[in-house]
């Protein structure tokens, strides 16, 4: 592999491993890398636990062979930083808990703030019907019985077909509901009236005395959520992710053999010992960038695996 191209892919293979360095925004310009393109870089390399990846342009490569052999080490150093405060940043942790709400998804309804402000609501609910109930007896007073006796059972078919759509609870509380009205539509008009009136402040008042979240629907949602979000929160720490990737790549740099001997065979070269030859493709990688550059790219990891600790 051409020295040049060798200082290419060891800078991508920095910002793949998350390594250490300075001066970011001369060194992208000078290997064509935007700055979005390596972030959305960052996230994937973050999350893949076996691979890394960095698919190159026609620029990059270009603004690459430029670069001359003696910045090989401050490149290193360089990609290294940019990756590392950006890591560090509060935007990608941002990125990282929306990406990962990717995976793990949960719905905010049912999140203690939503319930919260949905308790309040409920309770300004029941001071505005209080209100409306302290109204109510004068509004029945102008209503005739025997008028108000037929408006009430004109309604009951609809009630009974609504009752067939609901399950659970509702349909519970609305079969009640039916079975105490068809009582009450059975009396005189004006003992239904009297009761009618009664029963539907009761009904009123008990319903105003339920907390704001205890339907049968919020009760599995709420559940749902605890579920869901604890997942979440259990892959919401990058850092042991991180460590992982730094360590696994310093144990991969520690055990290539720089010293080791190339033969011919056929049209290219290939490992004198047959042992190597079975190597994983990011021995055989490192391998090819060489041993000074690799040996900074590892020192780089490991100072920040310390600093993690």
């Amino acid at each position: 592999m051409k020295p040049v191209k060798q200082l290419f892919l060891l800078a991508l293979l920095t910002a793949s491993y998350w390594l250490i360095a300075a001066r970011s925004s001369d060194v992208l310009a000078d290997l064509g890398i935007g700055l979005g393109k390596l972030q959305q870089d960052v996230l994937l390399n973050l999350k893949e636990p076996k691979w890394f990846f960095f698919n190159s342009t026609s620029t990059i490569r270009t603004m690459a062979r430029r670069l001359p052999e003696s910045s090989r080490a401050a490149t290193v150093r360089t990609l290294g930083k940019t990756v590392r405060t950006y890591v560090e940043s509060s935007v990608f942790r941002q990125e990282w808990l929306q990406d990962l709400k990717q995976e793990y998804p949960y719905n905010d309804t049912y999140s203690p703030e939503n319930l919260a402000k949905k308790k309040q609501e409920h309770d300004a609910g029941k001071v505005a019907a209080e209100g409306q109930l302290a109204n109510m007896d004068q509004a029945f007073a102008q209503l005739d019985p025997a008028m108000l006796q037929m408006a009430i059972r004109s309604q009951l078919p609809d009630e009974e077909r609504k009752l067939a759509s609901l399950t659970g609870d509702e349909r519970t509380e609305r079969a009640r509901y039916i079975s105490d009205l068809k009582k009450m539509l059975s009396l005189p008009a004006a003992d239904f009236k009297k009761q009618y009136l009664a029963y539907i402040k009761q009904q009123a008042r008990g319903n105003m005395a339920k907390p704001a979240n205890d339907s049968e629907a919020n009760r599995e949602g709420i559940a749902r959520y605890r579920q869901q979000k604890a997942e979440f929160d259990a892959h919401a720490d990058f850092k042991p992710l991180l460590k992982k990737r730094l360590q696994d790549f310093i144990e991969l740099s520690n055990s290539v053999d720089f010293e080791a001997r190339l033969v011919p065979m056929g049209s290219k070269q290939e490992f004198a010992n047959p042992l190597y030859q079975r190597k994983p493709a990011e021995w055989k990688f490192l391998y090819r960038l060489g041993k000074e550059p690799v040996a900074e790219a590892r020192s780089f990891a490991q100072q920040w695996l310390a600093d993690l600790h």
